[in-house]
């Protein structure tokens, strides 16, 4: 038989009875193929924009855009909101769902959840932390951020004598347990079409998988057909996923159907399905072993989401282009033009020239007769280029500050603040910061919470006492919780009706810590409860009666405060001891009324002299308060004067600057002005003296030739004589 199973799949739209073609095997296994065909059809669209959306994060080019100047801001806006939506590990809050103060046994029961939940977050093998980075920066980057859940089990085989199965099996001892967290790539994630995420039927992961990886899960008969087709149909034209792997893999589907409870296991090149199995889990709450994923940009009418920069793709856009120009303007403004050529010394000016040092000119005066300097040399004009620079530079400021209005990060989020700002203005700025990015941040934790759910779940449900009571740490609980891990622990594994419990998370707990709002609220937690127990004890003395009534509202108080959960188990102990010291006070009455009575005056005189000792020290703090307020706002005022003092100071120097350099300028022309008179003077000495020195020349030619007829004519009478002797 091949591997390669023929595609016999029905089309989209034409299936009219899911009954009728699940009649049989082969049926069932064309119905699941039809279902992972058309949704990887339907989200095609965006894993090829999510796809460019990466390559343009991790600032992948292509040989065109290799040499483009880009500013990558993208890049820095997701690492910004990354930090604002993600950037500690939470602490999940397991609690019930009515606040009952009397039921201690829900209260150790949710403690014992709640470190079962906490204990293995933080380590590598829980990989929670690195799960929630990924899927937030899918969401910001990809635009789909998601995770799955599995229950690993360890058991080992008990001795024969310990009993068997009903089927002849040795019994198995569960040895660990471990709820594992999974990244899952947002191009791996499967569910069916639909408008909105309530709609689906099922969802669907990719996993690939080694031979050996398979033969394990699935045998070996089955193992060794299934085709190693994961990287030949899986990698597109423009994936950015490793290409360099060993190992050969299949693409396995894992599919939840949520209508038939039911878990598939699923290849597209074999002709069966590999496995299929009744619902795993039996999670009360949850069927699909993972939480809603983080969606980008959705609508309600389809299901399928869309990253956030192709929502400001356009002005990305017009920021590169821009930056680009404005590169090409930098490469273009410099100091360049042309010279004349039999001119040396003016290229030997800019490459030999030092400061105090002349370049010599071989012919002076020809050189002053071409006007100088600034007759043989043009320069390229900069002043329209350097404008255009200043434009481009403002147009990209203003396109920045869109992108930012846009995606919500402002000037208080990047760090960017006015020293002139007043602290009310920048937590104003700060607060509209927070608001703005709210929804996304409330998502996350929304994503965080349900994962978290989903675990708490499986432990509940499939999890050995012994290992929650393990997890949880239950030797070191207050004394009197201890009593309490047998009855909280069936409570826990017992029906999910009798105990209802939540599990929340906060979403300032998962963002960069401010210590600052940490310190404050612990504060006020702590100044409430003082003043309410040096109220409360003033009360208790007048009114006995009205202690128990007290220490009801003082729970209540303390329940309004996140921190108060903390101590909660403390003031439970407190109060009860409290009460039961009061039934014991009421059951041996004191024998003196009058001792009491001077007992209770003491008392109240102690009470006056601290309420005066704590009233002097709020004085105290307040003027101490007053006098810091006033030391800083004279130290304020004292900056401000620096830095009119250092401006003036600038001002002045600038304008002694702009002096020197206009005395400079009027000495260098008037410098220039005299070299010109002079070199004209010399010019016209040296005329002078060429026409002397012409007219001395012909008259020393005219003397010569004088001398030469006068030559001649004697050598004539010379050479006429001896002639005339002979006649």
């Amino acid at each position: 038989m091949s591997n390669q199973y023929q595609d016999t799949s029905t089309a989209a739209g034409t299936i009219d009875s899911l009954a009728k073609l699940e009649a049989t095997p082969k049926g069932k296994r064309d119905r699941w193929h039809t279902e992972i065909t058309y949704a990887e059809k339907e989200l095609d669209k965006f894993q090829q924009s999510a796809r460019s959306v990466v390559r343009r994060y991790i600032d992948d080019r292509d040989a065109v855009q290799v040499n483009q100047k880009w500013i990558n801001i993208f890049n820095t806006n997701v690492g910004i909101m990354e930090a604002s939506l993600y950037a500690n590990i939470p602490t999940a809050d397991v609690s019930r769902k009515f606040h009952d103060m009397n039921d201690d046994v829900a209260r150790v029961a949710s403690t014992i959840l709640q470190r079962s939940i906490q204990q293995d977050m933080a380590e590598p093998e829980c990989d929670f932390d690195q799960v929630m980075r990924h899927a937030v920066s899918d969401r910001l980057v990809a635009g789909l951020g998601t995770a799955w859940i599995r229950l690993e089990t360890e058991t080992e085989e008990q001795p024969a004598e310990m009993g068997m199965t009903p089927e002849g099996n040795p019994l198995e001892r569960i040895v660990k347990q471990e709820v594992c967290i999974d990244y899952v790539y947002w191009e791996d994630f499967l569910w069916s079409p639909c408008r909105v995420w309530s709609e689906r039927r099922w969802v669907a992961r990719k996993v690939p998988m080694t031979r050996d990886a398979l033969i394990k899960r699935f045998g070996e008969e089955k193992g060794k057909r299934i085709p190693l087709d994961y990287a030949t149909k899986n990698l597109k034209a423009d994936d950015n996923s490793p290409t360099n792997i060993v190992f050969k893999r299949a693409c396995i589907y894992e599919i939840w159907d949520k209508e038939a409870k039911e878990v598939i296991w699923f290849s597209k090149g074999m002709d069966e399905l590999l496995e299929v199995k009744d619902d795993p889990l039996q999670l009360s709450e949850h069927f699909e072993p993972c939480p809603k994923p983080l969606f980008a940009n959705l609508s309600t009418s389809n299901c399928r989401p869309k990253p956030d920069y192709a929502m400001l793709q356009d002005q990305y856009g017009e920021l590169d282009e821009v930056n680009n120009r404005i590169s090409l303007l930098v490469v273009a403004c410099k100091v360049t033009g042309v010279y004349d050529r039999s001119a040396d010394g003016i290229q030997r000016m800019l490459t030999e020239g030092y400061d105090n040092t002349l370049i010599p000119v071989d012919n002076w005066a020809m050189f002053a007769e071409k006007g100088g300097v600034k007759g043989q040399v043009d320069w390229l004009p900069l002043e329209v280029i350097v404008q255009a620079l200043g434009q481009l530079q403002a147009h990209r400021e203003a396109i920045k500050s869109q992108i930012y209005e846009l995606t919500g990060i402002n000037d208080i989020v990047r760090g960017n603040t006015k020293a002139s700002e007043t602290l009310g203005a920048q937590e104003l700025k700060a607060k509209f910061a927070s608001v703005r990015i709210q929804k996304l941040q409330d998502e996350v934790v929304r994503f965080a919470e349900d994962i978290l759910q989903i675990k708490a779940e499986i432990l509940c449900k499939h999890f050995d006492p012994q290992i929650l009571a393990q997890m949880a740490n239950v030797e070191n609980l207050e004394q009197a919780d201890q009593q309490l891990v047998i009855p909280a622990l069936q409570l826990l594994k017992g029906n999910e009706d009798e105990m209802e419990w939540r599990v929340t998370i906060q979403s300032d707990a998962m963002a960069q810590i401010d210590f600052t709002a940490q310190k404050q609220e612990r504060t006020e937690f702590l100044n409430a409860t003082a003043t309410f127990l040096q109220s409360a004890a003033t009360v208790g003395q007048n009114a006995p009666d009205l202690i128990p009534m007290m220490a009801k509202l003082l729970m209540f108080g303390v329940a309004g405060f996140r921190v108060g959960k903390e101590v909660e188990g403390f003031m439970d102990k407190a109060i009860a001891e409290m009460e039961q010291k009061k039934m014991q006070a009421e059951a041996n009455p004191q024998p003196d009324p009058d001792q009491q009575k001077m007992e209770l005056e003491m008392q109240m005189k102690q009470q006056d002299a601290q309420l005066k000792q704590q009233t002097e020290q709020q004085k105290m703090q307040m003027q101490a308060g007053q006098k810091q307020q006033e030391m800083a706002m004279a130290q304020q005022e004292q900056q401000a004067q620096l830095q009119m003092q250092a401006e003036e100071h600038r001002m002045q120097m600038a304008q002694m600057q702009q002096e020197f350099a206009l005395k400079m300028q009027q000495m260098q022309q008037e410098f220039a002005l005299q070299m010109e008179i002079e070199n004209k003077k010399m010019a016209m000495q040296q005329q002078k003296d060429a026409i002397t020195l012409e007219s001395q020349a012909m008259k020393s030619e005219q003397s010569l030739r004088h001398s030469e007829m006068a030559a001649e004519q004697k050598a004539k009478q010379i050479e006429k004589g001896p002639k005339h002797g002979e006649a």
